[in-house]
């Protein structure tokens, strides 16, 4: 696997570098970028203040030169310093790496169970359920991913 350097960006981007227990997954610049925390979604611009964050489970949204990418991203930690995000994650998925069909499979099983599970099952329901609905969104922007080619390295779940 060739390792993608990470790249300098202007003064009005942010440089994102996602990396994954397989190593740098993916980088880009961006003009805006939108993740899901654990206490709600945070927008990061570039010239933002230095913080560190708990990401949840949720939708990472790339915006750059008006067009929005979306990742699925599970949990993870991200450090945002001036303008460079970095993300630390066990799984960080792209539209074209989604088995929509299958996602669409889990949510209507999770959904069957949970109208007959029992309330100790429920959030652990809930969250498979989280995850598919993700799955599935960001799969629906397969074919708005087209910047995205030149990212490091396929992974799957």
């Amino acid at each position: 696997m060739a390792k993608e350097e990470p790249k300098y960006v202007s003064e009005k981007k942010i440089n994102l570098n996602i990396t994954t227990p397989r190593g740098l997954k993916f980088v880009e610049e961006a003009d805006m970028i939108i993740m899901r925390c654990i206490d709600g979604d945070l927008g990061v611009l570039p010239g933002h203040e230095p913080v560190s964050t708990v990401l949840g489970d949720g939708i990472l949204r790339i915006i750059n030169n008006g067009n929005e990418m979306k990742l699925a991203v599970f949990g993870g930690i991200a450090v945002i310093e001036d303008k460079r995000v970095n993300i630390f994650t066990t799984i960080a998925q792209r539209p074209e790496e989604i088995d929509r069909e299958r996602a669409e499979i889990d949510r209507r099983k999770v959904e069957a169970m949970l109208e007959e599970s029992e309330e100790h099952q429920f959030h652990k329901l809930q969250m498979l359920l989280r995850h598919s609905l993700i799955r599935i969104e960001v799969s629906s922007h397969l074919e708005e991913s087209e910047y995205l080619k030149h990212n490091v390295e396929d992974e799957e779940e």
